[in-house]
């Protein structure tokens, strides 16, 4: 019970810190949070609850990042790039 509760805790801290990492025209945030999940507590788990260091750890170990995870940093900066059209 104990440990369940902490994943939630630990979820509920880690979604909105690689939210605010990814463009909103980005991937959405369920698939952010499936990709990327197991990288923030692997690689960035010390920095837990703070979301500006998680965040910020997180870009700083692209490199280090699972392929699911590299693939949806990758589409974000892509998609903060690209330049929005004028309405």
């Amino acid at each position: 019970m104990k440990r369940r509760l902490a994943l939630v805790v630990i979820a509920a801290t880690i979604a909105p810190a690689m939210t605010s990492a990814f463009a909103q025209s980005g991937p959405s945030e369920a698939v952010q949070r499936q990709a990327c999940m197991g990288d923030a507590m692997r690689l960035c788990g010390a920095y837990i609850p703070d979301r500006n260091r998680i965040r910020d750890c997180m870009a700083a170990q692209v490199d280090s990042l699972s392929p699911s995870c590299r693939a949806v940093f990758d589409a974000s900066t892509q998609a903060e790039r690209t330049p929005s059209r004028p309405h």
